[in-house]
């Protein structure tokens, strides 16, 4: 396989440099940020005619509500779903256009154009996400040109693009305090000059958390990041950059993955449980990133990225009981599992029973990514025609070795007490693989019209080690991806688009499972005029075979199992509107929304050992898919202040299969929520904030996994202040 991978490379290389070059070196022209390609879309302007749906939210947008949950920023985003999961992003689940959200699995995620999730071959979910306050720009693709950034393709991708290295001197300090002892404080120092450049940045925000445990007990978290960048432009004939990156960071998280029946939420939906008091998470990231570009000439740019990322994890979390009922059964059903809701309270005391001992297990993994990446990017002009090409080859292994090592704890008197017994690791695996990936794509522009066409090759090999068993599974994979793009500037003012693609999302190493494949459609407009924005865009997304992965939350089967779920139709709509009305010299009054609509359906009938799935009808809505979701958005604006108001909605959604009435079934509640922020530049070097988020203090069921009813963040108030030196 290998020696098909060196095939392809070889024809993509000859494809690429078969286009005349006729532009000179130039090394003053020479815009450094194309060089150094951490940039997937690069402005809003370009966004405009990407050969596919792409949206910008760029760092005057993350700014105005200074989030630090992934989640808000990415409501702006249509054709994407975000379930919460503990009301201050911790723990991102994303999808986008019927992609599974568990864990961001089925999205390809980077920062600053290098996969940054810790394992996204060996083990794709994401469990760790760059920190948002460090982070200077989103950029999310999907339709056709999300084929360039694998491996996993059937949705779109999600870069991060962190803060540049400053022109001149730069220093500044960002300090916030609000609800529930919330914090942040960040800084930034940084400085170039015509050969060298640098930034260092460094960030700590945490709180005391919302939620109280029966009893007492710690419910906050605590993040630490910190990183730096250095430059150096050496002084040569050719224009060449050389760019290091590194960074470290830490959490310390009272996190649980226990929520509360519907009864108790209704209640009190900010409780948590005595049996979830031994809750830790604990991770440290550690990723060092070299990048190099140099420019050729005028028209010809090469990348090359080495990148390695290292993420340790443990989290010791309430499993369930050691051979009792499933908790999502007890939380489901309380009254038919009174002992075990009981002592799941506190209200009663635990009996050294099987089906009464609370399981509490370290969840510990390791993980390690390391990878290269060679880019070329071309431009050449054929007679009337302008063609831009793109070529890309990338190696890249990764590897998680897991350890669950469970103890059993006795209730007793709303404490945990261990019951001394040892227990073997309920897991004790190593799962690696091994990638080699190519893609080509080539632009054709001629007068008002954009064709791109591109493909993209996978070569994947996988393990997979049981070291309780010895047993050793071993898998291959080999895929072709093509697309097609075209953009059509009808008039000034309005822009047609349409595309076709196949996705692909790899199985785990050593699965049974057949890789998850998809044939994608897209087609839409975008009008612009004057102050007027309008995009509308539909998609439709055939799936050959829908993939789903088992988690420790989920009831009978094993961590990392991988089923089968046919055939699945995915069909929608995506809105997106502006419109801004100048009312004097230095006032402006702002208005956008994004509305997504989607229709996802099982097209064949089985049952599945999938806890998630089980019994199966062929018109089955798939679950975690809003069928309507949006954002409207109220700003004014003037030359030292504005003011912002955001109103982020979401219909009920299925969390099982099924069909007609969603409240019939388990479901996640529709919801509401109102933000307001305001901003004062008052003076040169300081700037005040102020944000209330969930203004009317809407409580929400967002979803009942991984076991119970879970809330979104209640009204918190947060005031900051930003200094530069």
């Amino acid at each position: 396989m290998k020696n098909n991978f060196i095939a392809t490379c070889s024809a993509i290389y000859f494809c690429a440099t078969c286009f005349p070059t006729f532009a000179q070196e130039n090394k003053d022209q020479t815009n450094f940020s194309n060089i150094e390609e951490v940039l997937v879309i690069g402005d809003k302007a370009a966004a405009q005619k990407v050969p596919g749906s792409g949206t910008l939210i760029d760092n005057d947008e993350m700014e105005k509500f200074d989030h630090v949950d992934l989640g808000q920023l990415l409501t702006f985003v249509p054709g994407l779903y975000y379930r919460e999961e503990d009301g201050f992003g911790l723990r991102p689940n994303i999808g986008i256009r019927g992609a599974a959200g568990d864990r961001s699995q089925k999205i390809t995620i980077m920062e600053d154009g290098v996969l940054i999730t810790p394992a996204p071959y060996a083990a794709p979910a994401a469990y760790y996400i760059p920190n948002v306050s460090r982070i200077d720009s989103i950029e999310v693709l999907k339709g056709p040109a999300a084929i360039q950034h694998g491996p996993h393709t059937v949705g779109g991708a999600i870069n991060f693009v962190t803060r540049a290295i400053p022109d001149a001197q730069f220093a500044e300090i960002d300090l916030s305090a609000g609800s529930d002892e919330f914090y942040k404080v960040q800084g930034a120092i940084g400085d170039s000059n015509e050969e060298f450049g640098y930034l260092i940045d460094g960030l700590a925000y945490g709180s005391d958390g919302f939620k109280e445990i029966d009893g007492g007990g710690d419910t906050g978290f605590d993040r630490y990041d910190i990183g730096a960048k250095v430059r150096w432009t050496p002084d040569t004939d050719a224009a060449q950059v050389f760019v290091l990156k590194l960074s470290y960071g830490e959490e310390d998280a009272d996190e649980t993955y226990l929520g509360l029946t519907d009864a108790d939420f209704d209640l009190s939906p900010d409780r948590r449980y005595p049996a979830s008091q031994l809750a830790k998470f604990k991770s440290d990231h550690t990723k060092v990133h070299l990048n190099y570009g140099i420019q050729l000439s005028d028209s010809t740019d090469i990348n090359v990225k080495l990148y390695r990322n290292e993420f340790n994890r443990s989290w010791n979390k309430l499993d369930g009981f050691i051979l009792g009922p499933p908790l999502q059964n007890v939380l489901r059903s309380p009254s038919q599992f009174l002992t075990q809701y009981q002592i799941l309270s506190g209200s009663r005391n635990s009996q050294p029973l099987d089906d009464e001992l609370l399981e509490v297990t370290d969840n510990d993994r390791s993980f390690e990514s390391t990878g290269v990446q060679w880019s070329l990017s071309h431009q050449a002009k054929l007679g009337m025609f302008d063609i831009d090409t793109n070529v890309g080859i990338r190696y890249h292994k990764d590897e998680v070795e897991r350890d669950h090592q469970p103890i059993s704890y006795l209730m007793v008197d709303k404490k945990l007490v261990p019951d001394g017994v040892a227990r073997e690791s309920k897991t004790l695996n190593k799962a690696q693989s091994e990638a080699y990936a190519a893609y080509l794509s080539s632009a054709l522009e001629y007068k008002d019209i954009i064709i791109t066409a591109g493909v993209r090759y996978e070569n994947i090999e996988g393990e997979i080690i049981d070291k309780k068993t010895n047993l050793e599974k071993k898998s291959s994979e080999e895929v072709f991806t093509p697309g097609l793009g075209v953009f059509w500037q009808a008039t000034e003012h309005l822009g047609f688009l349409a595309g076709v693609y196949k996705g692909f999302s790899p199985p785990g190493p050593g699965s049974d499972v057949e890789s998850e494949e998809t044939l994608n459609f897209e087609y839409g407009f975008r009008f612009e005029k004057d102050n007027i924005r309008l995009d509308v865009v539909g998609f439709f997304s055939d799936y050959d075979n829908l993939i789903g992965r088992c988690r420790v939350s989920d009831s009978d089967c094993l961590p990392g199992d991988e089923f089968n779920g046919g055939e699945v139709e995915v069909s929608g709509a995506e809105v997106t509107g502006g419109l801004v009305w100048v009312l004097n010299n230095s006032l402006s009054l702002m208005a956008d929304f994004t509305y997504t609509y989607t229709d996802a359906s099982f097209e064949t009938a089985f049952f599945s050992g999938f806890s998630q799935w089980g019994l199966v009808q062929k018109g089955d809505a798939v679950p975690y898919i809003p069928e309507h979701s949006g954002q409207f958005r109220l700003g004014l604006a003037a030359s030292n202040w504005g003011l912002d108001a955001t109103v982020k909605m979401r219909e009920q959604t299925r969390e099982v299969p099924g069909a007609g009435s969603v409240v019939s079934d388990l479901h996640s509640d529709g919801y509401a929520i109102l933000d307001l922020g305001a901003n004062y530049q008052l003076n040169e070097r300081t700037r005040l904030g102020l944000v209330v988020h969930n203004v009317t203090d809407e409580a929400a069921i967002v979803s009942h996994r991984p076991f119970g009813a879970r809330p979104n963040r209640p009204r918190s108030v947060v005031g900051r202040i930003v200094y530069r030196f």
